[in-house]
């Protein structure tokens, strides 16, 4: 019982989901294929996982047809996220990229508080350097990884890609509240992305659709972690967290990336890179799990969506991250 208190605890659930889709750089490595190639394939593979969950799960709640283009969109959010990162790491290089892609633990909490009245700790934004930095640090920055053939167009594609991130975050934080559950937004938001991402392909000319077998192996083992189990985590914690919580926790995707790297690749970090998985984990430590926690009622409170915001409701602030 008391394992089943922490599993279902959505910090625990966040941090799962965010080591999960940490393996997605790793193993779109050991495939050996473009970005486009591998965000067309790991949506492809893991829509019908979704769809069967989404049918023996969430039968009955039927999406709204606004909440179904809420869905489409977080897709292309997603898709656009994807592509334009990958874009900003050929650009700038992965350290730069990396932690300007991350803007997201700005933009999300921001929304929270202008849209949802959530109220972040001072902690948490006493906390944002920390993260940034041991982000670009893990990313390789003091390494050279602000290195790339063109460094004023990847800064702007990665900070468009972190946009677009904050973007899909806010979506997916709604899913559940606004018609069709989580699983059925995570399906429709998934054949969008996978549209993106073969459009992408087909006009930048680097999409293979037909990749080796063993390519597919490793892009079906990307659908069900990082698509399909990391986003159904993510998407339960975000829902159940203040956005600064939810956002803080995702921080822990870079420096997991690293490790993953070393224990998949052999790619070793080096000492700075260890740094700032160290000051990434700290950061989100102290601002997640010490913080003080919120009212017991904030936990599974639905988030409003844009037709409940000017009414005169009263609703309890979020004063801590739980």
């Amino acid at each position: 019982m008391r394992h089943n208190r922490i599993l279902i605890d959505p910090r625990v659930q966040g941090v799962l989901g965010a080591l999960a889709i940490a393996l997605s750089a790793p193993l779109v490595a050991l495939s050996g294929v473009s970005s486009t190639t591998a965000t067309f394939f790991r949506c492809l593979f893991a829509l019908p996982i979704l769809v069967i969950l989404a049918r023996s799960r969430e039968r009955g709640q039927r999406p709204t047809p606004a909440a179904r283009r809420r869905h489409v969109l977080a897709g292309v959010l997603l898709g656009i996220d994807m592509v334009l990162w990958s874009e900003a790491i050929l650009s700038v290089g992965a350290g730069v990229a990396t932690a300007l892609v991350n803007v997201q633990v700005v933009l999300v909490p921001l929304a929270g508080l202008l849209w949802f009245g959530e109220r972040p700790p001072r902690a948490f934004w006493l906390s944002i350097p920390v993260m940034l930095a041991g982000t670009a640090l893990a990313g390789g920055l003091a390494d050279g990884g602000a290195a790339g053939s063109d460094p004023w167009y990847g800064t702007v594609m990665a900070v468009l890609a972190g946009v677009a991130y904050a973007g899909y975050l806010i979506l997916l934080r709604r899913a559940g509240t606004d018609g069709g559950g989580r699983t059925t937004m995570l399906a429709t938001a998934t054949a969008a992305s996978a549209s993106v991402g073969g459009l992408s392909g087909l006009f930048a000319g680097n999409l293979d659709v037909t990749p080796p077998v063993s390519a597919l192996l490793w892009l079906f083992v990307l659908a069900v972690t990082g698509q399909v189990l990391g986003w159904l985590l993510i998407g339960r914690a975000l829902s159940a967290l203040p956005a600064s919580g939810g956002s803080a926790v995702l921080m822990l995707q870079p420096a997991a990336a690293i490790l993953f790297g070393a224990a998949l690749l052999g790619q070793w970090p080096t000492p700075p890179q260890l740094a700032g998985c160290a000051l990434v984990v700290a950061a989100v430590g102290a601002v997640s799990f010490l913080g003080g926690r919120s009212s017991g009622n904030d936990q599974d409170r639905p988030v409003p969506g844009p037709d409940e915001l000017g009414r005169d409701r009263t609703r309890e602030p979020v004063t801590g991250l739980l």
